[in-house]
């Protein structure tokens, strides 16, 4: 196996914490407010005063974009925080009880993963009023099946291990050994997971808020931008929809690159301690 070279891995997290460093400092790097509108520079194209342009009630572009950035990356870093301990918990305790147990568990698992995700959240966001909270929430719900799977295997492979087994006989409870012994070594699992859940979370919210059922659309986000520009496209107002689409593309290209570099680092040290051990 061939592991990456560490500068990918640091360009694309420096490049990450730039953007996240630009969009929670707004203010210092656009004068404009996101809703102030401005009906004499309706659809104005990018220049000097407006380097993204303006929209269809001439609010700057830049302005909305780097709000909207901030309700998409809490969407996604919350959302996936909230999936992963949901499904590292669900996981955990399939896994490592096991038996009927297990079973049933995992029976509800493939019912809920067999819904495609897309129709699920829209199903589960229709039955909820708009708002930060209610996209939370749907993408949490709809997010966290593929973690308990995977975090279901790694425990029940690892809890027949030797040094499992050598705690048991010590006396170490059950509890014990699924936070002190079995869930640190998923670590490794989790922190990928984690990585890519917020790329999911930010496209899962870009979707719905697209589609017109996520963030309200008086709140600027980089879906709801693109919603709005769908149609002022034929007008010719390209700038409304190629800012917020490259924002959501470099964003998903950035975190998708730093998890899968993490994952080769993570394997990489995985083959140089079964070579020491060797």
């Amino acid at each position: 196996m061939i592991v990456k070279h560490s500068w990918m891995l640091k360009a694309t997290s420096i490049s990450f914490l730039i953007l996240i460093v630009v969009t929670f400092m707004a203010p210092i790097f656009t004068p404009y407010e996101p809703q102030t509108v401005n009906m004499s520079k309706v659809l104005h194209p990018p220049d000097f005063m407006h380097l993204f342009g303006t929209d269809e009630l001439g609010r700057d572009v830049l302005s909305r974009l780097l709000h909207g950035g901030q309700v998409s990356l809490l969407v996604g870093a919350t959302a996936m925080f909230v999936s992963i301990i949901i499904g590292v918990s669900y996981g955990a305790i399939s896994g490592f009880v096991g038996g009927f147990i297990d079973r049933v568990l995992m029976r509800f698992l493939d019912a809920c993963l067999s819904i495609p995700s897309l129709i699920l959240m829209i199903g589960l966001q229709l039955l909820f009023s708009q708002g930060l909270i209610t996209i939370i929430f749907v993408i949490s719900l709809t997010s966290w099946m593929p973690v308990a799977r995977m975090i279901r295997t790694e425990i029940m492979v690892m809890k027949n291990d030797v040094f499992i087994q050598a705690s048991k006989v010590v006396g170490a409870t059950p509890i014990r050994l699924l936070y002190r012994h079995l869930l640190p070594q998923c670590w490794p699992t989790i922190t990928i997971m984690a990585i890519s859940g917020i790329s999911h979370a930010i496209l899962a919210e870009a979707t719905l808020s697209f589609l017109g059922i996520g963030i309200p659309p008086h709140e600027p986000s980089w879906g709801n931008m693109l919603m709005d520009a769908q149609s002022h496209l034929l007008s010719g107002a390209w700038w409304l929809a190629f800012f917020p689409a490259m924002c959501i593309i470099i964003t998903i290209l950035a975190i998708t690159s730093s998890g899968e570099l993490l994952q080769d680092r993570f394997e990489g040290y995985k083959f140089r301690q079964v070579g020491k051990i060797r």
